[in-house]
């Protein structure tokens, strides 16, 4: 007993060096006073330039992530590469940059064509500064515009974007593409990805269309109707409101879609099956009715935007290794050459529940 007094009177004393040391030397070797804590970060090229503006909190919000957006400020930086405009930034204003509080990325359009994007992304995978969850979004505001919002909204951009995903009801999370996602993808180029795109509409940032993005390439832009499909056959939905007319609406929950694959007359045909429940939220068709309507509804529209676009919504193709590895095999690394071999014929099964 006396040994265990003993050891645990030194680890209180250990703790207290520890505080004690931490307490003069200040964080990370860094005083706070001597960093800046930018919530959101709008990046952009032009003339062969990175133009870096930072939106940061000022150093007595920082506790208060959401705080009143009048307590941000906007500086920008300019370099030839992102680690220099980084770097200048911090010597010009003679300040430590903390991107560990950063919310989101917001890129200009045509940021992602370039060669920057990837020496970007080459550039956090090796300073490791940002956290992997930072979400991301792409442009074509103008960065004084962007950086406006924060004069205007009730809590800084950043804030205010994180929180447009966390009160998100329809889509699952792992459906927001965030700098983990773009690393992730930079190393194995299979997945389909949407970007948010925002605009700046009636003093908000709003989210109108997508970029879309395959084999680690940008493929042009889908309307939100598209998105919703995707996130629909991809098995990231969580909920999907249907207003059959005025008075029919109902809402699906429990959504699944199991996805088979195989050959016929050259084609690789990828069969889905979407099953979901549905909740009356008005109206009083009989359930048969309402279920016979909204599969047909629901099949319609996605056999509809599977023809319309030449991009693969459904994100087939990294599940091919699990569920056709035959199929996998035949293909192999040539993605583009599947994607252009690929049919597809949608089931749905509607369950009312009341």
């Amino acid at each position: 007993m006396e040994y265990v007094r003993q050891n645990r009177n030194r680890i209180k004393a250990a703790a207290c060096l520890l505080l004690l040391a931490l307490f003069c030397t200040g964080c990370a070797g860094t005083e706070l006073e001597n960093k800046s804590f930018p919530l959101a970060v709008i990046i952009a090229q032009k003339d062969g330039q990175h133009e870096v503006c930072y939106l940061a909190q000022q150093l007595s919000e920082v506790a208060n992530e959401r705080a009143d957006g009048g307590n941000m400020t906007a500086a920008s930086a300019s370099g030839s590469t992102y680690y220099e405009t980084h770097q200048s930034f911090e010597k010009s204003n003679r300040c430590k940059l903390d991107m560990t509080h950063t919310k989101a990325v917001i890129f200009q359009k045509g940021f992602l064509e370039s060669r920057a994007f990837t020496v970007f992304l080459d550039t956090v995978r090796s300073e490791n500064t940002y956290a992997r969850n930072t979400l991301v979004y792409l442009s074509d505001a103008k960065t004084e515009d962007l950086a406006e919002l924060n004069n205007t909204l009730e809590v800084p951009l950043g804030s205010y974007l994180e929180q447009m995903t966390e009160n998100e009801r329809e889509v699952k999370e792992q459906a927001f593409v965030t700098l983990g996602t773009l690393l992730n993808e930079q190393a194995n180029a299979s997945r389909t990805l949407l970007i948010p795109v925002l605009e700046v509409e009636h003093g908000l940032p709003v989210i109108k269309s997508y970029e879309v993005m395959q084999g680690f390439e940008t493929k042009g832009s889908v309307g939100v109707k598209e998105a919703q499909i995707y996130y629909l056959l991809a098995g990231q939905m969580q909920q999907m409101d249907l207003f059959l007319d005025k008075e029919e609406q109902a809402r699906l929950v429990r959504l699944k879609c199991k996805r088979k694959f195989y050959m016929q007359d050259g084609k690789v045909t990828e069969r889905l099956l979407l099953k979901a429940d549905a909740e009356r939220i008005t109206g009083k068709a009989a359930r048969g009715r309402m279920e016979r309507v909204l599969a047909e509804r629901i099949k319609d529209s996605c056999q509809e935007q599977l023809l319309q676009n030449d991009i693969d919504l459904t994100d087939s193709s990294r599940d091919l290794a699990l569920y056709a590895p035959d199929i996998y095999r035949m293909y192999g690394k040539r993605v583009q050459k599947y994607r252009d071999n690929l049919v597809y014929d949608v089931q749905v099964q509607v369950r009312m529940m009341h």
